[in-house]
């Protein structure tokens, strides 16, 4: 229980309510991570079954991000429009018209289209989850609900690495699609967002809310009344989106929230998680690819766990910094790998390696490489940009950035097969490495640590001016 000094009157709350809608959001994250890491245990199989070009698979597994990039941009229109909750419920259908074109895919076209469709739910949900579990939450525990997003998306991922290789791949289409429905039931029961409901002056649906929320008991007058405060103080402050970029603080935000999100995806973070499979099987280890895969599932879980209980303890900067030094290690080390035991070409005979005795370090490497992207460049990254850009720009610059960041996610994951078929796989993890190496620089120089700061006061430190100066941008 926590307890509030409100007009010295003391109040009791429960949060457990506020976990159970935040876990619930975070629900489509889980149906996202099943798509996500769909490509990796059913790769070679679909390759086989329709006679798909190296090409042609390319496109299959990585048009998701497309899909994402798109529904980034509209989905905060649609929120404002129709709630946090019903636009949510509403990404279900996209998310069934995916899984059953998967279901009954008859060649190339059907498999793109239907990945193309999950992509358009699930780059829609990493936009509207969040949102509405920074809104339902109280202020003390919205980082951990906040966490939930990342968790779940892992927790999906890992989910199809181990039912995938146990069942067939329209036994898992079904399972899959029935993740994404069983999350529009049990979100159906889930309260609106009081937020959404204050500023659509829906008074007593809000305060219903907040009472399914903080208890039975709670009064959330106190609640209610500052929200009001604070949007009519947006209104009578009210700057235009243009007006916002003469701000040092706008700058700055966006050239932070670029940059991390380009960073993340140079770290090669989504070919690990679309390729681990064939990654392992390139390596020609003796472990089973596909329990190697699940290990660095289970590893990538494990670990984003820890990552959440530490961005409030350590810092966001410090772990960022641990976590690109660590990728970037990781990275030059599979290279190293794949320099002393290439890829043979196909077709041609094994052949035996008197030094293939290295075949610890991929294992190895990309379960470290996991660990250190979920304790900063996963987690942290969409934290960070969330705190960074103010009110009068992120409804804009959020989307935008998320769209960002699913393009590049595309560029990297397509030309992934085509790239190490040309230049061979070490060139091409060694090219992951350079971009992390640059990424430190950027983290070290350029990141400010936002730990314990007010949106207020780090649109003053970003604007490096007054706080009666920077308060105009908010």
């Amino acid at each position: 229980m926590t307890s509030y000094s409100v007009n010295t009157v003391t109040q009791g709350t429960t949060r457990f309510p506020q976990y159970v809608a935040g876990a619930a959001a975070a629900g489509g994250a889980f149906a996202i991570g099943t798509a996500l890491g769909w490509p990796s245990p059913v790769g070679d199989t679909l390759r086989n079954e329709y006679n798909l070009t190296d090409t042609q698979w390319d496109w299959v597994g990585s048009i998701i991000t497309i899909g994402a990039a798109f529904s980034c941009l509209p989905i905060g229109l649609l929120m404002k429009k129709f709630g946090r909750k019903w636009t949510m419920i509403a990404l279900v259908i996209p998310f069934l018209i995916g899984w059953i074109l998967l279901i009954f895919a008859q060649g190339f076209w059907m498999l793109f289209t239907g990945r193309l469709f999950l992509g358009l739910a699930g780059g829609a949900f990493c936009i509207s989850a969040p949102q509405y579990s920074a809104e339902i939450a109280e202020k003390e525990i919205r980082g951990i609900i906040g966490t939930f997003f990342q968790l779940l998306i892992n927790g999906g991922i890992l989910f199809v690495y181990i039912i995938g290789p146990l069942v067939s791949i329209t036994v898992t289409n079904i399972i899959c699609a029935g993740v994404a429905v069983l999350f529009g039931v049990i979100f159906f029961f889930m309260p609106e967002s009081p937020v959404f409901l204050v500023i659509e002056n829906r008074i007593d649906e809000a305060k219903h809310s907040y009472k399914w929320l903080r208890g039975a008991t709670y009064d959330p007058q106190w609640e209610i009344d500052e929200l009001k405060a604070e949007i009519a103080e947006t209104q009578r402050n009210h700057i235009t989106f243009s007006e916002a970029f003469k701000f040092k603080s706008t700058k700055m935000a966006m050239f932070i929230g670029f940059g991390l999100a380009t960073f993340q995806q140079m770290s090669g973070i989504n070919v690990v998680i679309f390729y681990a499979t064939d990654i392992f099987r390139a390596a020609n280890i003796t472990l089973n690819p596909d329990i190697s895969t699940i290990i660095l599932g289970s590893i990538n879980l494990g670990f984003t766990v820890v990552g959440s209980i530490l961005v409030d303890r350590v810092g966001r900067r410090i772990l960022l910094l641990i976590s690109i030094i660590g990728m970037t290690l990781c990275t030059t080390a599979l290279g190293v790998f794949f320099l002393i035991n290439p890829v043979p070409e196909e077709g041609a005979p094994p052949q035996d390696n008197p030094e293939a005795t290295l075949g610890w370090l991929p294992v190895t490497s990309l379960g470290l490489f996991l660990v250190f992207f979920a304790l900063g460049y996963g987690p942290v990254v969409w934290l960070m940009i969330g705190e960074v850009y103010s009110k009068s720009v992120g409804a804009v610059v959020g989307p935008v950035t998320g769209s960002y960041n699913w393009l590049f996610a595309w560029l990297i994951t397509f030309f992934f097969g085509a790239i190490q078929r040309a230049i061979g796989m070490a060139w091409t993890f060694w090219i992951f490495s350079i971009g992390s190496a640059v990424g430190i620089l950027f983290t070290f120089f350029i990141i400010p640590e936002t730990k314990g700061k007010s949106m207020a006061e780090i649109q003053v430190m970003l604007n490096g001016t007054s706080k009666k100066t920077s308060s105009i941008a908010q």
